[in-house]
């Protein structure tokens, strides 16, 4: 009798919960609500929630279907599941229904001290943008917001504010973090209509910088006019700040900026860079970065297609047009065939220059990609769904496999362990990664077997009624033993506004703790 009594009572306050949830769900949809994130439950009075358990190996219905009609592909399951703690980016202005919402699109950065800082930001327009950078202490374990982008750029209501921190947070050499904030489209940043919003106040871009002992960020230096970046890298040894220079309607740019000058020491011109979302950095500083098909690699084909092109006559608006560019030429028909070609360009510090390398890709490039290994190796995932290794000393790249099941997923950040074992990433970054329940997976380099940490969202669903949507910043403590995971995602069922597409909306920060067992190599 006493357990049904029990249930009885645990029934109803199910119900009492559900119908408060609905209440703030259509305060939410009314645009009434003045807090967000909404209650994470389970969490305690610092608003992190733990959940260890055995669902977290279950692999999804789903999965498991395209499992058993795949011969040649072959995911393990790990045998000891881990721990996770989850908390919210909080104190938040509003719930952001503008589609999107809150999201986070930026890497990690686990600074010396231990500390961990992610970002977040509304993805609205121009006049709307609101982008915040959170600090976890894990002695504490607290999340602090420390960083808001507009206030301290002491945005005017008309000016232009940011709206993401789509590049990678970083420590510098004097143990401050940097951090920089762009536009819902930072394509878009010098585009006609945006050219007259860009003030002598806001310029364009900024560099921020952070100081985790007096808890005071400063404008450190600002960018180009009506110029942003949603790549960079940072080379600690130079230190040299690596960036993809976005705004100009003709495409993205490479810029290097020496952080001891506060000055460009290298800017390269509009189009230079095909796809902006990853840069490699080998030992020696150089950096490598996707660039246009050359004619030095596979020159027979383009002039095939230039042959063809100049035969074929296009009608637009009734007029004849034939262009004298033929890179333009070539990318247009290229991409109309999804027959792409991307070069890997080369950035050298010595010559300060931009040279090819004669490595190149059949996808729109490399999307993700780790430091240089102890043996000179690269590793990453392509935009094609394919993981590699790159070496710089050889110029050799080499294509490893699907990243995930047959076909591969989209992965924008790729993490080498301390010991150099294993490659850590999350499948399915844009909001996807619930469709084969948000894995988590441990490739392992020597015999290159992929296994699945967990299997994170029907748990967290169950949970904490929160959907995990996938990640495009992701670290491993300094022993190898956490990943550090900043997630987009969405409430599920009634904390899910309807103005929020599916997997973003709700950002977190997540702490893996790998079992021991699984970090073993065996």
């Amino acid at each position: 009798m006493r357990t049904i009594i029990g249930n009885v009572i645990n029934f109803v306050l199910v119900l009492l919960s559900v119908s408060c949830n609905q209440f703030n769900y259509r305060k939410v949809n009314n645009n009434q609500v003045e807090k967000w994130p909404p209650e994470l439950p389970t969490s305690n009075e610092k608003g992190v929630a733990t959940l260890e358990t055995e669902e977290f190996l279950e692999v999804p219905n789903g999965v498991q279907r395209i499992l058993d009609t795949i011969s040649d592909y072959s995911l393990s399951v790990a045998e000891v599941a881990p721990k996770i703690e989850l908390v919210y980016h909080d104190q938040l202005p509003n719930a952001a229904l503008n589609g999107v919402g809150w999201s986070s699109w930026g890497d990690l950065c686990v600074a010396s001290d231990g500390s961990v800082y992610s970002g977040t930001g509304n993805h609205w327009g121009i006049q709307k943008g609101e982008a915040f950078v959170y600090r976890w202490q894990p002695s504490t374990r607290v999340i602090s917001k420390v960083a808001d982008l507009n206030a301290i750029s002491e945005t005017k209501s008309e000016e232009v504010h940011f709206s993401k921190v789509h590049a990678g947070i970083f420590e510098g050499n004097d143990k401050k973090i940097y951090f920089t904030g762009t536009l819902d489209d930072g394509g878009l940043a010098a585009s006609e209509e945006m050219l007259d919003k860009w003030t002598e106040h806001v310029v364009g871009g900024k560099l921020f910088q952070y100081n985790p002992v007096t808890g005071k960020t400063v404008i450190y230096a600002d960018f180009p006019r009506a110029t942003v970046t949603a790549t960079t890298e940072y080379d600690a040894k130079r230190n040299i700040l690596y960036c993809a220079l976005e705004g100009d309607p003709e495409g993205f740019a490479f810029g290097a900026f020496d952080m001891d000058e506060k000055k460009w020491i290298y800017t390269g011109s509009p189009g230079q860079i095909t796809n902006d979302r990853n840069f490699m950095l080998d030992s020696e500083g150089n950096v490598y970065f996707n660039g246009n098909e050359s004619f030095e690699h596979t020159g027979v084909r383009l002039n095939s297609l230039e042959e063809e092109w100049q035969r074929t006559k296009q009608q637009k608006e009734g007029k004849v047009i034939l262009s004298s560019k033929k890179s333009k030429i070539l990318d247009q028909r290229i991409h109309k065939n999804a027959d792409t070609y991307t070069t890997l360009l080369k950035y050298d510090p010595k010559i300060n220059e931009v040279v090819l390398t004669n490595s190149f890709l059949t996808s729109e490039g490399i999307r993700s990609s780790t430091r240089e290994s102890k043996e000179g190796y690269i590793y990453g995932s392509t935009m094609g769904g394919e993981l590699f290794r790159y070496s710089p000393i050889i110029d050799e790249m080499k294509l490893l496999g699907s990243n995930f099941l047959k076909k591969g997923e989209y992965i924008t950040v790729c993490v080498l362990s301390p010991d150099e074992k294993f490659l850590y990433y999350l499948p399915g970054a844009h909001g996807s990664a619930g469709f084969s329940g948000t894995p988590i997976i441990q490739y392992n380099i020597e015999n290159r077997q992929q296994k699945a940490l967990a299997f994170l969202s029907q748990p967290m669903v169950k949970a904490f009624q929160y959907s995990p949507g996938g990640t495009f910043g992701s670290k491993l403590s300094e022993d190898g033993s956490k990943l550090y995971v900043g997630l987009n995602g969405s409430g599920s069922g009634n904390l899910k506004p309807k103005e929020h597409d599916g997997g973003f909306g709700l950002t977190s920060f997540v702490v893996v703790h790998i079992p021991s067992e699984e970090r073993s190599g065996n």
